[in-house]
Order: C-alpha cells, then sequence, then structure tokens
C-alpha cells in the first residue's frame, strides 16, 4: 500500500517529530512562565488573608500536631519541649509565654490558628491551580489564534465567498440594509431591486423558484407587477380572477384591449410599430421601415373613423385595391409609398406587411367586446395593485410574439412617462423569464438605466447569457448585463459559459499564507518557513458552478457584500387558476384574409431572391471566367455584358424553381386557376423587384469603374 511507502513514511515521520518537538518546546516554556505566576499568586494570597504571628503559630501547631507526635516513638521527651512565643492579647499588650508541646496541642489558641492557617493553604493552593491551568489556556488560546490569524489569507481587494448565507444577513442587518425580499434565505440589499435582477442557469435548475419566492413577497406589499409567461405557469400560481389581467389574444379572458385606446397619437403609433415589425439581422431594411410607415399611417388615418377596427384595419392593409389605399392615406406620411408611379414596390411592402400581419389578426375582435377598453398604459398610470400576465404557449407563440414583444414595449415607455419617485415608494416589476423568447426588446436598455428614478423593477431570467448576444449584439448585451445589480447564478454546464459566469463573479486580492517545511538527517536542518504572497484568484471556480445541483446558486449582490452560495426551497404552490383558456376564434379567422397573409408571406420572398441574386451580381460564372482566361483582350463592356446575362440567366433559374413548387402545390389539390394567378403576381413582382436590384446594382458597377 502506499501509506507503507518508504518516502512517505519518512517525510510523515519527519514532519511529525519536528511539529512534537516544536509542541513540547512550547508547552515547557508556557508551563515555566505559569508554574512562577502561579507560585506568585498564591504566595500573594496567603500574605493578604493571613498574620504574620497568626501563621507562625498555626504553622507551630500543625508541626506539632503532624509530626512531633510521630516522633515520640524515637524520643519520649519531645512533647516535653518548649516553644516560647510573643502573643498580642485584644488591647495589643505583647506577652512573652513558654507552652510545652504537650501544652500547646491542646491549647484553644493554637487549635484556632492551626485550623484557619489550614483553610487558608487550602485556598492558596486552589489559586495555584487556577492561575497555573488559567495561564495555560489563555497563553495556548492566544497562540492558536494568533497561530490561526498568521495562517488566515489577508484581503487585500475585491470581495470573498461567505461561508454561509446567515453571515451576510447579518452583516446586511448590522448595516441597516436588510430587504424584505429574498432568494431563498438570502435577503437582498434595501431598495436594490429597483437597480435590476437577472437569473441566470440551464433548464431546470430554478429559475422559476427565485421568481416565485420574489413574487409572492410582491404580492404581500400590494406592488405591481408586469409578468411575461411563456408557458402560463404564473397564471396557475398568482392569477385573481376579477383582479388581474390576461393579456392574450388567444385567452377569453383578454379584456377589450384597443389599438389606438393605447397609442394615443402618431408617436405612439410608430414606437408600437418598431417591435411589432421587427428589422431582420440581413437584408435590405428599407422593406421593414417603408411597411412600418405604412401601418402606422393607416392606423392614424383611421383614428377618427368611429367605425374602426382591428378587422377593418387589416382589411384596408391587405385587402382593398392599391388605389383605395392610396385615397385612404393621401394625407399621411406613407403616401409616397403607394403612388401610382411605383406600384410594385407598393405591392411589396404589403406583402412584407402581410407576413407580420398574423400577430394582428388574433386581435380582431377583442375591441368588440364589452366592457371599458383596456390599455397597458392606462394601468400603469393607475394605483391599483392588479397584476398584468403577458401569456403564450407553445402553439400560439411564435404567431404573438411581436404583439408581447410590443405590449412590453408600450409598458416600459409607460413606466418611463410617470413622474418620479424618489422616495422608492412605487413598485412595478417586469418580470421577463426566457428574454430570449421574445424578440428584441427597443426600450430594454433605456427603461434598466432609467426605471429606478419611476419605480420600476426588471428582472430577466435566461439560461445563457449567449442568448442575449444573440439578440441584441455583443456591445448592447455587455451593456444591458451592466445594469444589472443583483444576479443568482446557477448552473451552467457549458465550460465556456461556466467560466464566463466565473469571470462575472469576479476575483479576490489577498496576501495568501504558505509554509514550507525543511527536515534531514540532522535535526539542525529540521524548520518551518511562513511566508505571505500577493495572489489574485477567482472567487469561484468556473469547475463548481458547473457542479452545482438543481436549487444552487452562487448570488451576486450590490455593492461592497461577499458572493454566497444559497440553496433554494422548493414550496408547493397551490394552482388558484387555469393557465389557459381558449378563446373562440371560428369567427376570427377570415379565410380571405389568412389567403391574402399566406399569399403575402410568399410574396415577401421575393425581395430575399432578389438580394441573393444581386449580391452575385459582377461574379462571372465558370463559363465567363474561362473566356475571360481565353481572351485576354475582351474590353469591360464584354465583361459587363457576360455578367448581366449571367445574372439574368439566376433569375430565370430562380422562377423556375418557384413554378415548380406552384406545380406541385397543384398535385396536392388546390384550384388551379387560383394558383396560374398566384403565380402570375409573384412572377411579375420578382421580375420588377429583379429589375429595380439589377438597375440600382449596375448604377453602382459603373459608378464604381468610373472612379
Amino acid at each position: 500500500m502506499s501509506s507503507f511507502d518508504a518516502r512517505n513514511v519518512t517525510q510523515g515521520g519527519q514532519v511529525f517529530k519536528y511539529m512534537i518537538a516544536m509542541f513540547i518546546q512550547i508547552m515547557n516554556v508556557v508551563s515555566y512562565w505559569s508554574l512562577i505566576l502561579a507560585i506568585i499568586a498564591s504566595t500573594a494570597y496567603l500574605a493578604i488573608v493571613t498574620k504574620f504571628e497568626q501563621a507562625k503559630h498555626g504553622a507551630m501547631f500543625l508541626y506539632v500536631k503532624y509530626i512531633a507526635v510521630k516522633l515520640t516513638n524515637f524520643n519520649q521527651d519531645i512533647m516535653q519541649k518548649l516553644y516560647e512565643f510573643d502573643w498580642t492579647d485584644k488591647q495589643g499588650a505583647v506577652h512573652h509565654l513558654s507552652y510545652t508541646y504537650g501544652k500547646l496541642l491542646n491549647d484553644a489558641y493554637f487549635k484556632s490558628v492551626g485550623r484557619t492557617l489550614q483553610l487558608d493553604l487550602f485556598w492558596s493552593l486552589g489559586v495555584f491551580i487556577l492561575v497555573f491551568f488559567g495561564t495555560m489556556m489563555i497563553t495556548f488560546g492566544y497562540l492558536g489564534r494568533k497561530g490561526r490569524a498568521q495562517r488566515k489569507n489577508d484581503i487585500v481587494g475585491g470581495r470573498y465567498l461567505a461561508k454561509s448565507v446567515e453571515e451576510v444577513n447579518r452583516l446586511l442587518k448590522s448595516r441597516n440594509e436588510l430587504s424584505p425580499f429574498k432568494i431563498g434565505d438570502l435577503h437582498l440589499v434595501l431598495n436594490s431591486e429597483v437597480q435590476n435582477i437577472a437569473v441566470h442557469g440551464t433548464l431546470g435548475t430554478g429559475k422559476s423558484t427565485t421568481f416565485n419566492d420574489l413574487l409572492t413577497m410582491g404580492r404581500k406589499l400590494h406592488q405591481r407587477a408586469i409578468i411575461y409567461d411563456k408557458g402560463c405557469t404564473f397564471i396557475t400560481m398568482f392569477y385573481r380572477e376579477s383582479k388581474d389581467i390576461i393579456l392574450n389574444p388567444m385567452d377569453a379572458r383578454c379584456p377589450n384591449w384597443d389599438l389606438w385606446e393605447e397609442c394615443q397619437d402618431k408617436i405612439d403609433l410608430e414606437n408600437f410599430a418598431i417591435p411589432l415589425l421587427p428589422e431582420n439581422k440581413s437584408g435590405d431594411p428599407f422593406w421593414v421601415l417603408a411597411s412600418r410607415n405604412l401601418f402606422v399611417s393607416t392606423a392614424e388615418a383611421m383614428r377618427n373613423d368611429k367605425e374602426r377596427s382591428m378587422r377593418k384595419l387589416l382589411n384596408i392593409l391587405l385587402n382593398i385595391p392599391l388605389s383605395d389605399l392610396r385615397e385612404y392615406v393621401k394625407e399621411q406620411d406613407a403616401a409616397s409609398l403607394v403612388e401610382g408611379s411605383i406600384e410594385k414596390t407598393a405591392i411589396t411592402i404589403r406583402a412584407v406587411l402581410g407576413a407580420y400581419a398574423r400577430a394582428l389578426r388574433v386581435c380582431q375582435g377583442l375591441d368588440e367586446k364589452e366592457g371599458e377598453k383596456f390599455s397597458l398604459s392606462r394601468w400603469v398610470r393607475s394605483n391599483n395593485d392588479a397584476w398584468i400576465f403577458l401569456s403564450s404557449d407553445g402553439r400560439v407563440h411564435e404567431t404573438i410574439k411581436p404583439l408581447i414583444t410590443a405590449w412590453l414595449n408600450v409598458a416600459m415607455q409607460s413606466v418611463l412617462a410617470l413622474t418620479p419617485d424618489p422616495l422608492y415608494k412605487r413598485r412595478i416589476w417586469t418580470i421577463i423569464d426566457e428574454l430570449n423568447s421574445l424578440h428584441k426588446l427597443p426600450m430594454l436598455l433605456e427603461y434598466m438605466s432609467e426605471a429606478r428614478k419611476f419605480g420600476g423593477v426588471t428582472m430577466l431570467g435566461l439560461q445563457s447569457f449567449a442568448q442575449i448576444e444573440e439578440n441584441y449584439g455583443e456591445k448592447a448585451a455587455r451593456a444591458i448585463w451592466d445594469l444589472v445589480n443583483t444576479v443568482a447564478y446557477f448552473r451552467a454546464p457549458s465550460g465556456a459559459v461556466s467560466e464566463w459566469v466565473q469571470n462575472e463573479l469576479g476575483e479576490i486580492q489577498h496576501l495568501k499564507f504558505k509554509d514550507q517545511y525543511s527536515y534531514g538527517a540532522d535535526s539542525i536542518r529540521d524548520g518551518v518557513n511562513f511566508t505571505k504572497e500577493d495572489t489574485r484568484e477567482n472567487i469561484v471556480s468556473y469547475s463548481n458552478i458547473q457542479t452545482l445541483n438543481d436549487l444552487e446558486c452562487y448570488v451576486s449582490l450590490r455593492g461592497n457584500v461577499p458572493i454566497v452560495k444559497v440553496k433554494l426551497k422548493r414550496y408547493s404552490y397551490p394552482l388558484i387558476a387555469e393557465g389557459k383558456f381558449e378563446r373562440d376564434m371560428s369567427n376570427v379567422f377570415s379565410p380571405e384574409q389568412d389567403r391574402l397573409i399566406e399569399q403575402a408571406i410568399l410574396m415577401g420572398n421575393s425581395d430575399e431572391m432578389a438580394e441573393r441574386l444581386v449580391k452575385n451580381y459582377g461574379k462571372p460564372n465558370k463559363e465567363v471566367v474561362g473566356n475571360q482566361n481565353s481572351t485576354e483582350g475582351n474590353s469591360e463592356n464584354q465583361a459587363s455584358g457576360s455578367e448581366n446575362t449571367s445574372l439574368e440567366e439566376s433569375g430565370e433559374k430562380e422562377l423556375n424553381l418557384i413554378q415548380s413548387q406552384f406545380n406541385e402545390e397543384k398535385e396536392d389539390g388546390k384550384p388551379q386557376g387560383q394558383d396560374s394567378k398566384d403565380f402570375d403576381q409573384y412572377n411579375e413582382l420578382t421580375n420588377n423587384t429583379l429589375k429595380h436590384k439589377t438597375a440600382t446594382a449596375q448604377q453602382d458597377k459603373n459608378m464604381e469603374i468610373e472612379f
């Protein structure tokens, strides 16, 4: 076995021998001085409590009683021996007397001082023992604390990992910064929730438990909340019928939401359209921007229409002839986008708008419900403690995702329009679990940086920071995360993500204790060296983050508070409501409208195809390259002609592919006449877009050649 290896035994023995020798050395020194101190203390005690004359007489009595009597076996005359002494009476007179040992032994005075001396000696011995062992214990305790302090790492800068949650709670209590909100048993810093909270960790680790704990306390304090509930789980635990609001057009409990009640002017409509019609990460942004403009202008033109409704708005945007649409928005900004001279461009804009109309078509009929019209902006300005649930599920989420994003954006803008709350009495929680499941929130960065002044609280939940980077971009993602002051980090299995969490938790700079033993055959070489080195280390290693169990997390609080590991408890919350209650949509959807939207989605791809063709514009095909290699004297015009031919051929191939797709649909049972009509429209639109893109690219090419 490795324990009996000669090298291990030698090293262990040498170290153990050195430790024993050093301990005995310390014991000798401490015992010696403890003994001296105990003798001094006991002697001092006797001197204080006993008079010298009485002590002398008492000692003589004890000598005769315990020693002289026993010596009679050897000397029978010893009891007749005289003891001469001076005795002072009560009046202070001194008498010189002489007693035999026998008389002294039976004298009442000598018996009294003998018993007194015995008692004093007993207590003196007690003082000796107490001082001796007390001094030993105190000295060893001091030396132990001194040694522990020497071995302790001295923190120079940064935070550290607290030993327990109780340690952090005591620290916050001593500063009067104990918040009623808790993550597990850990209290947050008082009022730090307005400086934003985030929960980071992979699925099933306990993020929802953290949300539930904080929402439960928010409900007890009668605070308000806007909750994005993907999966309808928060509704089952916190929804109060007839008080709270479920804003989901697919749920029968959704109130009478009205677009124009929500957007009081054109500026509100423009802000609503930004997340409703998000820009693509690639491609020409013109089409989306133009679609937004057309949506805003049409909705604004309908504001004073007594028969306004979402159904009518969609019909005007998608169904009526282009000439009628041009007449409807003639006094709006979008009038130039539907001019007869650019009719094909207008068709493309309507097509792109139709691709996003799926989120609005489910709102049809909401404005026809009985009761007061509802708007998020009015709710924000009110003082009731009702909660709003923006819910969805896997079946309808992709359809209403733009709408939920737009609603959240409106809520954030409304909070920032409130009067400031310098006393931090107002609280409006914005709970966004699974942030990446929404479109990009345009107001998120601004809201998180400014909502504190108005009582706004943002709490984000995400599985990985990379998701924010994907949706918002690297710089914006880091800016968002920098606005979060309280973070709970649950398990991150990925090495890259766990290393990122390790760096986010920070470093500790300390003087790290190190000891080094030396030993040899000669005991003079035995020794130990102590040093402290200035060291910077991560507070928590990435492997510790990877190995966290479910319901375990590291929490970083605001300010100069140590990092702490928290273990949560999963409570069983009573289910007080149904997660979803399907709304009857049979009278909502129109087959004709659905056909227009699906056609718009298909036609919306024409711009994508034209973008792809123009992107390859100027790149000759293999035949052109071969011709250029064989005829180096060709002019630039000939090369340009070859490029245009290649572009036309690519366009013809794209159209042939689309024709084949329509033919496949005909075989599936779709009416042939409708197929031909759809394809003719798509063919015409694609050719028009392609010509526009080709002409623009050719102009750019000519300008480049001239330059």
